[in-house]
Formats: structure tokens, sequence, C-alpha cells
């Protein structure tokens, strides 16, 4: 075999499992720069591109609520033609609606842009799942980790160098920078190299999907039966229904104090008067604090991912959860600046809770019979709790207040948490192959 022989037949093998993942990861990074730069400039440009300050919110939060629906789409979709062709499709999508963004046509094409992205990153997030099952399982935290750092790397170069070109350039020339950058991603997504799919399996490697039994009726009580079926094999076990819960408890925190975080920094200054740390704003520290949130995600990220593999992912989200309580408790309770580094101290562990808990739902998929249905179901309801999170936060938090909201769904999320790790030892070993 000679050397052209060699190479083309190497471009053919699957790629290994931490090259795959930073591949998918990488790609995913470029796909979010729009996306993550609208929660910065959008409320800024409304008046500008003709959309009210209303209107701004649900631009914001329907990519989510489309979610609810198509992630189930996009599991369907993987479970039965394999990554490559889903994974390219949502990479062009995603390219797509960012270059809408830039033209600026008004609230209708935003609208449609936007719920077209929803739609790409549940293929794209499943297709991140996809590639960190191409590992050992000893490797699941240590993979998601890579896999979200560099997604979160993107939005924060995006939040930070696409402010900055914002107030340098505009609206519209820094959007066309930043289509230009996401159109990286379609050819790194193109020379991925995927394990070989079977759509017989239409699952992780070395298991069997179970048949869904038929019932007699109509067409339509023949799909509700066969709905009620499968999502009974996806959560068969106590253990994988609490990580559900859990995992929309946690995207409810989330969704609350990153969409709050300025309102309560504002709170906090007008109560104690002044700035709020060396002479900066509310809008600069609240960048500040969100833009680190996204870096540390890359560089904690694999290290927390390794640790969870190393002492258990529900041991590790157990810890986390504790630590998220605290964080909340000092940004309420202690005095400014030390209620900004508490409240940094929650996002860090919000991320850090992310990944512990992905890399859950990763070894629990493992375990049911439809692997793809449990992932669209736990992200399904960790979209429904993002999406209710900015909801909840405008309308209760002004009834009881920012500070209690805060306490009680971190309370909520480690009560959730400590059901989870009680349960998980039986999940674990249902993960665990069957011995030949």
């Amino acid at each position: 075999m000679d050397r052209r022989q060699r190479v083309g037949e190497d471009r053919k093998q699957p790629w290994p499992p931490t090259r795959l993942v930073a591949g998918v990861g990488g790609a995913i990074g470029f796909c979010i720069l729009g996306d993550s730069l609208l929660y910065s400039i959008l409320p800024l440009e409304a008046a500008n591109l003709g959309i009210g300050l209303p209107l701004v919110g649900l631009l914001l939060s329907v990519n989510r609520l489309v979610r609810l629906a198509s992630n189930t789409w996009a599991s369907t979709l993987y479970e039965r033609m394999g990554p490559r062709r889903p994974f390219l499709a949502a990479v062009a999508v995603g390219l797509l609606s960012t270059w809408v963004y830039g033209l600026g046509m008004g609230f209708a094409a935003f609208l449609a842009a936007r719920m077209a992205w929803g739609i790409a990153w549940s293929a794209l997030r499943q297709g991140g799942y996809q590639a960190v099952w191409s590992g050992p399982t000893s490797a699941k935290g240590r993979l998601t980790g890579l896999l979200w750092g560099l997604v979160r790397l993107g939005s924060a170069v995006s939040v930070l160098g696409g402010g900055y070109l914002y107030d340098l350039v505009g609206y519209r020339n820094t959007l066309w920078v930043v289509t230009g950058v996401t159109a990286l991603a379609v050819p790194l997504a193109y020379q991925l190299r995927w394990p070989p799919f079977s759509p017989a399996r239409g699952r992780p490697p070395a298991q069997t999907a179970t048949p869904v039994p038929v019932s007699p009726g109509t067409a339509l009580g023949r799909r509700l039966a066969q709905v009620r079926t499968s999502l009974g094999l996806a959560l068969a076990l106590p253990a994988q229904r609490w990580l559900i819960v859990a995992a929309f408890f946690e995207y409810l925190l989330s969704g609350v104090v990153i969409s709050t975080t300025s309102l309560f920094l504002a709170s906090r200054m007008e109560l104690e008067g002044g700035a709020l740390l060396l002479g900066a704003g509310v809008a600069t520290v609240t960048g500040l604090l969100h833009g680190t949130r996204w870096l540390t995600d890359l560089a904690l990220g694999p290290g927390v991912g390794a640790l969870s593999d190393r002492f258990g992912q529900a041991n590790t989200a157990l810890t986390i959860a504790g630590v998220l309580l605290l964080g909340i408790a000092g940004a309420v309770l202690l005095p400014l600046p030390l209620a900004i580094f508490s409240l940094l101290l929650t996002l860090m562990g919000d991320g850090a809770l992310h990944i512990v808990m992905s890399a859950a739902a990763t070894g629990a998929a493992t375990g049911a019979p439809r692997p793809h249905l449990f992932i669209g179901v736990f992200t399904t309801t960790g979209d429904a709790g993002s999406a209710l999170g900015p909801l909840l936060a405008y309308s209760g938090g002004t009834w009881v207040g920012l500070p209690t909201m805060y306490l009680a769904i971190a309370v909520a999320l480690l009560a959730v948490v400590v059901r989870f790790w009680s349960l998980s030892p039986a999940m674990a070993r249902a993960a665990r192959p069957a011995p030949e």
C-alpha cells in the first residue's frame, strides 16, 4: 500500500474520542457566537431595528421554547440517520440564522431566525452527546468537560469581543464579522470522522434497542401508546427520573440568576450605595461576571469532569450543589463586594454542575433501552427550566424578591440532587456492560 492509499484509509478511520469531542465542541463554539452576542447587544439595538423592548424578551427566549419540541426530533433523527448528516445540517442552519441577525430585517425575520437557531441547537447539542458516547465510560466526565469548555469559550469570546466591536463599528458590521467567524464551523464539521453507525442499533456501541410494542386502535392512539412506552423505557430507573428533575432545577436556577444578575446587583448597590467593585458600574460588573463564567468553563471544565470520573458524578454533583447554595447565601447575605465574589462562585458552580450532570446523563443513557430518547428528555427538561427561569424571575421576582427566589430554588436543587445521589448506585449498576 503506497503513501496516498494509507492517507486515504486514515481519513476514513473514526477520530479518537478526545479529538472527536474537541472537533464537535469547536464547531458548536463557532455556531453559538451569534446567539451569545444577541443577549448583550440586542436590547441596546432594538429601537434601531424597529423591535420594541417587550418583543426582545420573546426573541431571546423563543429559541428555548422551540427546543421543547425539537429536542425529541433531533434525538430521533440521530437515532435513525447517525450523527454526520444531522450535525452538518445543524451547523448550516446555525450559520444561516447568524447571517439573518445581521440583515436587521425586523421582528418577523428575527423570530424565524431565532426559532431556526433553537432547532439547530437541539441537533448540535445531541451531536455533542453522541461524540462523548464514542469514549469509554471512565472518561465521560473529562470528555463532557472538554466539550462544554470549548462551547463556552465561544460564548465568552462572543460576549467580550463582540461587545467591543459593537461599540467600535456598530451592529451590522459586528454581525458580519461574527457571521464570517461562524462560517469556520462548516469545514470543521465536514472533516469530522464519526464512529460507524448502524441504524439497527441507533445507540452507543455494543447495545441493542428494546423494541417498542405497537398497540391496536387509531393511528393517533398507537402513536401516543408508543410515546408512553418509549418514555417508560427511557426513564425506567428512579435515579434516571430524579436526574431529569435535577436538570430542570439546575437550568431554572441558571436562567433566573443569569437573566437577573444586573437587576440583583443594582438593587444591592441601591441599598448599600456607591460603586460595586473598584468604581465599576452595574453593566461592567455584570459583563465581567458572565464573561468570567464562560471562560472558567473552558479552564475548569475538563478538570471538573475528570474529578467526577474519579469520585463519581453523583458525589461530585452533591458537593457542587452544596457549594452553589453557599454561594447564593453569600450573594444574598454578605456585604458588597463579598457578595459579588459569592455571585461569581455561584456562576462558576452552575457551570461545573452542568458539566457533571451532563456526564451523568451520558452514563445514564448507556444503561437506558432508548439512549437517544433519554438524552432528548434530559435536554428538553433542562430547556423547560431555562425558558421558565427568566419568565419566573421577572414575574415572581417582583412579588417575593430576587434574594428569596434565589435561595428557594437553590435549596430545592440541593434536595433533588440529594435524592438522585441516594439512588445513583442502582443506575451505575445498570450502566455497566453485561459480562460476556
